[in-house]
């Protein structure tokens, strides 16, 4: 019999996803994730029924189930109603009271962002609440110390790697790029645009021909959102990032915002001998932008963070304080050469390629939960032990049944802003 598999998509945009295989066309990235993963499994499966549920407005793939959708508690009920086996929901569009009156439901809590204590807290102790899946090692890591570390799993976001390694085979040569910098965004506080702007004279001082491509708007993920009057963010945030962009003249001739872009956006990566995704880290807890220009030949630079531990090849292009930004992409630019780019495909091939994720998914639906193993149980070494008290995490884990440990709270709450 087949396995019920429910995906739960909130957003009503209007971009066309009908070839969204072959990359993202313009989404956000959890959006893009909740459409592709249930058209993969759909189209690899037959012992799968996987229906995406979603008031989403696009043109969306022929071979995925939709059912129309306008609330969380609408897919509950209609989950209810076809007996769905499993429910798959981003964290951030979960609503707990919904999760207690539908005890019947196997929910899968999929964080594409960062999880707040109290909701792991809740997930913990809620027994319909069967995983916790985080899209990267490095963030379920965050929370080794915590009791939801027990029902958690993490699978790395799929990519489509055999279409991006065919624009990355067009790609200019690195010595024949011009000093260009690209950044991939929303251009949103929380995607550390800001970061960049005032990093971007102290660039020029250094480097008088850069340019900077900026990929992205306020309103990438909510076509709605009332822009400033230079059309790219918000008024508040646009009054923060203009002075830093701009002169007497207007916006620097240095600096080009290019709006919201779809695969046409690889044609301005490879012009670019740097990529700075999400300088600040904030929200990072997976970088498919860090991919995306690691494969089309960039030298990416940005900050340690979870997301960026999980996908950037040379860690030591990340730097430790944002204040370090400009320096960091000073050096990058004089770098005479990218990094030997059959590394760097191996590397994201390993982890990240369809063939790599889409059977995780399958085995968690069909194999761990059913039978209460995880994918990666056997998976007992520390990487990057340094980062964030990991060890000391580990060791509190692993001691969890001696009750003085157990009052201790979470490493992360503790030492940590809450991301």
């Amino acid at each position: 019999m087949k396995k019920k598999i429910a995906f739960y998509l909130k957003n009503r945009n209007t971009i066309d996803c009908s070839k969204i295989i072959e990359g993202n066309p313009g989404l956000g990235g959890s959006e893009y994730l909740t459409i592709l993963i249930p058209t993969l499994l759909s189209l690899k499966y037959d012992d799968l029924e996987v229906t995406l549920y979603t008031d989403y407005q696009g043109v969306l793939p022929k071979n995925l189930e939709v059912v129309e959708c306008h609330s969380f508690t609408e897919f509950a009920n209609k989950c209810s109603e076809n007996k769905e086996d499993y429910c798959v929901v981003n964290y951030t569009s979960v609503e707990n009271k919904v999760i207690i009156n539908f005890p019947n439901i196997n929910f899968i809590i999929w964080c594409h962002n960062f999880a707040s204590w109290k909701n792991l807290d809740f997930y913990a102790k809620q027994p319909n609440v069967v995983r916790i899946i985080t899209v990267g090692r490095e963030q379920l890591d965050l929370y080794r110390d915590h009791p939801a570390y027990n029902k958690s799993d993490y699978i790395y976001n799929a990519i489509p790697t055999h279409c991006l390694k065919d624009n990355a085979q067009k790609s200019i040569p690195y010595t024949q790029r011009g000093n260009n910098v690209v950044y991939i965004g929303s251009l949103i506080e929380c995607k550390g645009f800001l970061h960049l702007a005032k990093a971007w004279k102290d660039v020029l001082k250094a480097i008088p021909d850069a340019t900077l491509y900026v990929i992205g708007k306020g309103n990438l993920y909510n076509e709605k959102a009332r822009l400033g009057s230079f059309n790219l963010a918000d008024e508040k945030f646009e009054k923060k990032i203009i002075p830093y962009v701009s002169d007497d003249k207007g916006i620097l001739k240095s600096v080009k915002f290019l709006g919201v872009l779809g695969n046409n956006k690889f044609d301005i990566i490879n012009r670019c001998k740097v990529g700075v995704p999400n300088p600040g880290g904030l929200t990072e807890t997976f970088g498919l932008t860090a991919i995306e220009m690691q494969i089309m030949g960039c030298n990416v630079t940005t900050i340690e963070c979870p997301g960026y531990l999980d996908t950037v090849y040379n860690k030591n292009s990340l730097y430790k304080k944002t204040s370090q930004l400009a320096d960091y992409i000073i050096k990058a630019l004089n770098m005479k050469e990218a990094l030997d780019i059959n590394n760097v495909l191996s590397f994201i091939e390993g982890k990240f390629a369809y063939d790599v994720i889409i059977p995780q998914w399958h085995s968690l639906f069909l194999e761990c939960i059913p039978k209460g193993i995880y994918l990666h149980s056997n998976d007992k070494s520390l990487i990057n032990s340094n980062y964030h008290h990991k060890k000391l995490k580990e060791f509190l884990r692993r001691n969890k049944n001696n009750f003085l440990i157990r009052m201790i709270p979470p490493i992360e709450q503790l030492f940590y802003k809450q991301h």
